[in-house]
């Protein structure tokens, strides 16, 4: 009992597998397997996109932060104001609010607020001494709304009435920041900085 015809057979036949010509793919069909293959190789590809840097939501601020600001819209409905609620010797508590009336007068609302830095962050070297280095323009923090100006994350509320929203985060002492605000209209607002 041998195995050697056995063995020589798959052989002979990879071998004529190998030597087989192509199918014949018209290209219209070859165009939709290389754009399938690319869009499968795109969907399962780990990479971020270009501003990812923080966490989906301050990535989502980053790229309305990139458009054209103060120019869709009224002033006296869509100009965000920032002022310092409480102030500790790291933090301090920031409001961001909206004129009233504002967007919803305009059948509109804001989806999306938040802060950006206008200024050097000084960090810890690693030679000890503090260094300069450039941030202009990261958002401190980012706040997702729903129509009724409700923030998307936190408690359901169960009331149907509708008012501007108002958002707060906690942001570093010694910097300055702008309230910056997102329409679903995609107009995009921002206020004048406040220094905390």
């Amino acid at each position: 009992y041998s195995s050697a015809p056995f063995g020589g057979m798959l052989f002979a036949a990879g071998f004529a597998f190998a030597l087989a010509p192509e199918p014949h793919l018209g290209s219209s069909r070859r165009a939709v397997l290389s754009s399938s293959a690319a869009l499968a190789a795109a969907a399962i590809s780990p990479v971020a996109p270009a501003f990812a840097q923080y966490g989906a939501l301050e990535d989502k601020a980053q790229s309305y932060d990139a458009a054209v600001k103060n120019t869709d819209g009224d002033p006296a409905l869509y100009m965000p104001y920032a002022k310092v609620v409480s102030k500790g010797s790291t933090s301090a508590k920031v409001m961001v609010s909206l004129p009233s009336p504002g967007p919803l007068s305009n059948n509109d609302y804001i989806d999306l607020i938040w802060l950006k830095t206008a200024q050097f962050d000084k960090q810890e070297n690693a030679g000890g001494t503090n260094k300069d280095r450039v941030f202009p323009g990261l958002i401190a923090a980012a706040g997702e709304f729903k129509p009724n100006g409700s923030p998307v994350k936190g408690a359901a509320t169960a009331s149907a009435s509708k008012s501007e929203p108002v958002f707060t985060a906690r942001v570093k002492t010694g910097l300055t920041v702008y309230p910056v605000v997102h329409s679903a209209a995609g107009y995009v607002w921002e206020g004048a900085p406040i220094t905390l």
